[in-house]
Order: structure tokens, then C-alpha cells, then sequence
């Protein structure tokens, strides 16, 4: 996966004169899709893109699903560092809320957004989390995170 690949998954399923912009908030994406065409062709073509979708005051917020994790687990089965090593225990697990959000974090990163040192620092503190729970249930969706960071670190060298 590559900084673009998100946003061209998005952007070739859109209406025609949708704008698709990087989110401020906790999506990766925004548009307005919704006043465009209120049809649901877009909103389904998103879906099987694996986006997550929320509307709201006639805008569309787009995340990454569950299958981009996934997918991206599945083109590193081998760590790419040492960072990424201590995270492999998480791979396979049902993915969660937590690390879907975080994902949508970093790939607003990846994409050209601001980082601050926020995703590394929440990724960690999700990993001690999970680390102390002990539950094969928590941390679903950290190999992925970690794998994303390393994208991030690779693309700002």
C-alpha cells in the first residue's frame, strides 16, 4: 500500500464533481458525495472498496474498513523492521474500533497530514494496553498500525 492508495480507491468510485478531501477530525476522508448524488451506487462502490461510511449535515466521512488492515497484514507476513517485530503478535486478530481508528490516523499521515508525533505515541500506548489485558481479543489491527508506520517513516526519508 502506497501513500495514493487509499485515495484512489476512493476517488474513482465518487460522483462526478464530489470533492475528496483528507478529514481534520477522526475520518481519513471527507466529501460531499451526499449533495451530489443522493443515490446509494457510490455509497455501495465505497463499501466493497472497504471504506467505512458515516454521513452527517451533508457529507460523506470515509475510513479504512477492517479489509484494508487485513490487506495490508497480508503483503507483510514477515516484519520490515524491529519496530514492527514486537507487533506481529497482534496479526490475525479480529480487528477493533481502536485500531481502526488509529489506522485512519495514519494514513491521514501517510496521505500528506500532520503527525506530531501522535500516531507513534497512540500506537504504543494501545500496544501496552492490549500487552497488559493478556486476551487474544485485544489488539486486533496493531500489526497493521506498526506496519503503517513503517510506510510513514519509509516515505518521509
Amino acid at each position: 500500500m502506497n501513500s495514493h492508495a487509499l485515495r484512489n480507491a476512493a476517488r474513482v468510485v465518487l460522483p462526478e464533481g464530489a470533492f475528496l478531501r483528507r478529514d481534520r477530525g477522526e475520518a481519513l476522508f471527507v466529501t460531499d458525495a451526499p449533495r451530489i448524488a443522493a443515490s446509494v451506487p457510490w455509497q455501495d462502490a465505497l463499501a466493497k472498496a472497504g471504506f467505512l461510511i458515516e454521513e452527517r449535515g451533508g457529507l460523506a466521512f470515509l475510513s479504512p474498513g477492517p479489509g484494508w488492515l487485513g490487506g495490508l497484514e497480508a503483503e507483510y507476513p514477515a516484519p520490515p523492521d524491529e519496530f514492527c517485530r514486537g507487533f506481529i503478535r497482534f496479526a490475525g486478530r479480529k480487528i477493533e474500533p481502536e485500531s481502526l481508528a488509529l489506522f485512519a490516523l495514519g494514513a491521514r499521515i501517510l496521505d500528506g497530514g500532520a503527525d506530531e508525533g501522535r500516531f507513534d505515541r497512540r500506537l504504543r500506548q494501545r500496544a501496552a494496553v492490549c500487552m497488559r489485558d493478556k486476551s487474544t481479543s485485544c489488539g486486533g489491527g496493531l500489526y497493521a498500525c506498526a506496519l503503517l508506520n513503517h510506510l510513514i517513516e519509509e516515505e518521509s526519508t
